[in-house]
């Protein structure tokens, strides 16, 4: 079976199941994709009020039809908060996700509302909530318009695939920009110093899904003379171009413009460059027929507790009988090293992309600098169980950092990822 040209645009070249597809589609509306984090609250150290060394507001925010990153912008300017958040989540869903007040603050409001969120406290931290505190994320997804034929068969097919860890753990849609896929395009020219050229893509960059007033507008950035008429005519949503084209009109300096644009989204850029390294990466690991499941002599892996979905660390492959050991592939960054199977096809990866470990060190926009890294091969699902009816709902649990739509993409096999909510 030959993936979508969106797909393959973005490095996931195969499927890891031959499950024939189901049709279908998710995400018609918010409600029938629900995310919720799971943290580890035995290590937070929380609060119910505050206290001198507890003083760091911790809230749950619920948000709906907007991104975790302007879900953030919104409720802080609303607020005049400081806000961190330890996961990304996607626009069309309803998800749950927890949030720290960076500043501290004794007296809190129990809950906040704005157009969009609505974020309740949980408690309080002796430090913003870090990273590492997320463990995984909980999802309830309806599928719909689905094929009845043999539905039930290739649900269980799924769930040996499942069972054997046998599902490739890529980086999904939304890490690429779902249905305008260009961030790892802009990340590439980043890492290249080609500012100019990042500028130009996220400006003028145009997809078949957008909608043709968007289209026109993109069209209009090419010329760096029409920056003024389309700042009156830029619709809301589209702020990041905003931000870039007012720095470009006071400076024309490229590397300025990406500066105007939050840290977590010039981050993001050269991450999801990183990504697509990592999905072509895999495409090719399965393509030569490596095993995603059995590690290796010199395999890093990750170490997860039998039967569970709370990893145990990170270490080289030693046979442990007490973890349940993933292989990992090294991500293309400054600390790079292809000192084993994965590794050596990163590298060739690399090559053909013709950029080399030391281009994640950006001198002239160090912050956004990538050291690498690793990420497990396969995908790690545990709880998952399904109800069938009119329509398909599925619910399951995934590590932090896996996707939804990754798992989703081998039971639907979707021609076209995007009509079908991916």
């Amino acid at each position: 079976m030959k993936p979508p040209a969106l797909d393959r645009s973005i490095g996931m070249e195969v499927y890891s199941t031959q499950i024939p597809g189901i049709s279908g589609r998710i995400k018609q509306t918010p409600d029938q994709f629900v995310v919720e984090e799971i943290l580890d609250k035995s290590s937070l150290d929380l609060v119910e009020r505050a206290d001198e060394e507890h003083a760091y507001p911790l809230y749950l925010l619920q948000k709906e039809g907007i991104d975790s990153s302007h879900a953030v912008r919104e409720v802080e300017l609303a607020t005049g908060l400081r806000l961190k958040v330890v996961g990304l989540k996607d626009a069309k869903a309803i998800t749950r996700q927890y949030v720290s007040v960076t500043r501290k603050q004794q007296n809190a409001k129990s809950k906040l509302v704005t157009k969009h969120c609505m974020l309740d406290l949980v408690g309080y931290t002796r430090k913003p909530i870090a990273k590492g505190k997320l463990v995984a994320n909980m999802f309830a997804i309806t599928i719909n318009d689905f094929e009845d034929d043999g539905v039930e068969k290739r649900i269980s097919e799924l769930q040996g695939c499942i069972d054997n860890n046998t599902i490739a753990n890529f980086y999904g849609y939304q890490r690429f920009g779902s249905s305008r896929p260009v961030t790892h395009l802009v990340g590439k020219e980043m890492i290249k110093r080609n500012f100019r050229q990042a500028v130009e893509l996220l400006l003028c960059y145009s997809s078949e899904y957008e909608s043709k007033e968007s289209r026109e507008i993109r069209e209009l950035c090419s010329d760096s003379s029409n920056f003024a008429n389309v700042l009156k005519i830029l619709p809301k949503q589209m702020d990041l171009e905003r931000m870039l084209i007012i720095e470009l009109m006071k400076n024309n300096d490229p590397i300025k413009a990406i500066r105007r644009l939050p840290i977590i989204i010039r981050r993001l850029f050269v991450q999801a460059y990183q990504s697509y390294i990592f999905n072509r990466s895999l495409s090719m690991a399965i393509k030569e027929g490596l095993s995603i499941t059995s590690p290796e002599q010199k395999d890093i892996c990750f170490c997860f507790e039998p039967n569970s979905i709370r990893m145990i660390g990170i270490s080289r492959c030693d046979n442990n009988a007490d973890a349940l050991e993933i292989p990992a592939i090294p991500l293309a960054g400054f600390a790079f090293k292809d000192d084993n199977r994965f590794g050596s096809i990163v590298k060739k990866v690399m090559d053909e992309e013709d950029v080399s470990k030391k281009d994640f060190y950006i001198k002239e926009m160090q912050e956004v600098s990538a050291e690498g890294g690793f990420r497990q091969v396969s995908l790690l699902c545990k709880e998952f169980s399904y109800k069938l009816n009119e329509s398909l709902q599925l619910q399951f649990t995934l590590p932090k950092g896996c996707y939804a739509t990754v798992l989703l993409r081998e039971l639907v096999k979707p021609s076209d990822p995007i009509t079908a909510g991916f």
